[in-house]
């Protein structure tokens, strides 16, 4: 197994655990709009991985890091599966794990452009986030009274938030290379 092979596995597990150890609490959501800032939540992590690995990638290994990223959802959904499933708050089905996968995948086809462009991290996921969140603002009003959508918005833009801050924070300790451990969790970012 190549250098870079490795570090992509390793990166990818370590962003999976990132999002485990934060899935986002229930508060007023339904469970579509739970579903989206999920699978947002894994996106933007997912893209704080792939932004470190290119970054830390040579010509050759940029190859090997894009292959990586199409791997995600299928990652996110095996994850979703087999270590989330029984903690998530709404009552689950086999579909679940498949609907959040391809929903963490559009914020990794989004960041394309940032990524191999000279933007940083925090603007490439601000610009994903907001792209993110227009595609999907009838699933985020899903299930809301008409007059309740503005409570929707605003409980998706909280998690939105706070995805972010996740994102920037995991990419800080990739830096570093620190594990992801549920320690971080409880003595904050």
């Amino acid at each position: 197994m190549k250098p870079i092979e490795f570090r992509t596995d390793i990166e990818y597990l370590q962003a999976l655990r990132c999002v485990e150890y934060r899935i986002p609490r229930k508060s007023r959501f339904r469970k579509p709009g739970y579903l989206a800032a999920l699978g947002l939540r894994y996106g933007l992590v997912g893209v704080a991985a792939t932004y470190h690995l290119l970054q830390v990638a040579n010509d050759e290994d940029e190859c090997c890091v894009v292959g990586a990223m199409r791997s995600w959802p299928r990652l996110v959904e095996d994850h979703v599966r087999f270590d989330l499933l029984d903690r998530l708050p709404f009552p689950t089905d086999s579909r679940m794990p498949v609907v959040v996968s391809e929903l963490s995948e559009r914020p990794l086809r989004l960041s394309v452009p940032y990524l191999y462009g000279l933007c940083s991290l925090e603007r490439c996921l601000c610009e994903v986030s907001e792209a993110y969140s227009s595609e999907n603002r009838d699933s985020i009003r899903m299930n809301w009274p008409w007059y309740r959508y503005r409570a929707a918005g605003n409980e998706f833009l909280r998690c939105k938030e706070e995805s972010l801050r996740f994102a920037l924070h995991f990419y800080e300790r990739r830096l570093y290379d620190l594990q992801e451990v549920s320690e971080i969790v409880l003595l904050g970012e």
